[in-house]
């Protein structure tokens, strides 16, 4: 099977942790994080997650130097073209990219959220010059804000409303509830915005609650992750009642130690259940694969075939308005 050439549909990919290796290593050294002549087993440690990490906190704290490097317009509109290209170049033809403008602003003064949406705007306008594909763009709330935070930004994606499809509700999960949410979530819903949440991702005891929680307090259409339900039969079954899809992302899960091994990962059981699913590669620039590493394993270890895949990419594109 050449899983290349499989026309693709990529709901869950974070276009920060898309950012290209190659280019963070150049913007690394061009900010004097490391000196070019380090070893390259020193930029690979420095910028990559190539092995399990301690849970997903660590993971997330990873983040803090892709932040210290999109410190321009310029940066920003490189990274969204390269995150096109990249994954139009792994065989997607449609991509959701999802981003937080609270995290890539941090603290710069000089770049607002417009400045920030225009350049990601004008970064995917570059790409699809040359890779014609259908691109949409999820704005991003983080579970540990505070409403005030959460209130500003959701009303910054409902005014972009007409190049923002989507909200999402992201990071720690074991420590932050998503009901304090519930309010914007409606508020975003009613403005036309479609909904997926971050919800059974991680190994905590309530990953089931955390489901339920985002399907009927925040009306999410969609489930970010959600691999923890494999553990609960009767939710299973009620995910698939409802119709809901699974973005799943196996190796991204495998690498925060939210399951065990490539070998455990729990697709073909999840499928069994009549859950609708699909395959993404989460922050691809960060765990240094790319999507078709994650179809090529999902064949060689759980038996899936081309038209598994086909069928999961069907139920994709069934699930986006991009």
């Amino acid at each position: 099977m050449n899983v290349n050439a499989i026309p693709k549909v990529e709901l869950h990919r974070h276009l920060e942790g898309a950012l290209r290796y190659g280019t963070m290593k150049e913007w690394v050294v061009a900010d004097r994080l490391l000196p070019a002549s380090s070893p390259e087993a020193q930029f690979k440690d420095f910028i990559l997650i190539d092995k399990p990490v301690d849970g997903l906190k660590v993971f997330l704290e990873k983040f803090g130097l892709i932040h210290q490097v999109l410190s321009s317009e310029a940066r920003i509109q490189r990274m969204a073209c390269e995150a096109c290209q990249d994954a139009y170049a792994e065989g997607v033809r449609v991509l959701e990219l999802r981003y937080s403008p609270v995290f890539i602003q941090g603290a710069r003064k000089h770049l607002g959220f417009d400045q920030i949406h225009a350049a990601i705007l004008q970064g995917i306008q570059q790409a699809v010059k040359s890779c014609p594909m259908a691109v949409g763009l999820i704005g991003i709330l983080g579970r540990e804000w505070d409403l005030r935070t959460a209130t500003r930004v959701t009303d910054f994606f409902i005014e972009n409303k007409d190049t923002v499809i989507g909200m999402d509700l992201a990071n720690d999960e074991a420590n932050f509830d998503g009901k304090p949410f519930a309010g914007l979530f409606r508020k975003a819903r009613s403005a036309g915005l479609h909904l997926t949440v971050h919800a059974g991702e991680s190994l905590i005891p309530t990953s089931s609650q955390s489901i339920l929680s985002a399907l009927d307090d925040l009306g999410a259409e969609r489930i970010g992750h959600g691999v923890q339900i494999h553990k609960d039969p009767a939710l299973m079954e009620e995910v698939a009642r409802r119709g809901v899809l699974l973005e799943l992302c196996p190796t991204s899960n495998i690498l925060t130690k939210s399951i065990a091994a490539p070998a455990a990962y729990p697709i073909n059981r999840i499928r069994a259940a009549g859950v609708k699913v699909c395959i993404n590669a989460d922050d691809p620039g960060v765990f240094d694969y790319d999507l078709n590493h994650e179809y090529r394993m999902l064949a060689q270890l759980h038996g899936l075939t081309e038209a598994d895949f086909a069928a999961m990419n069907r139920a994709a594109f069934s699930s986006t308005p991009t």
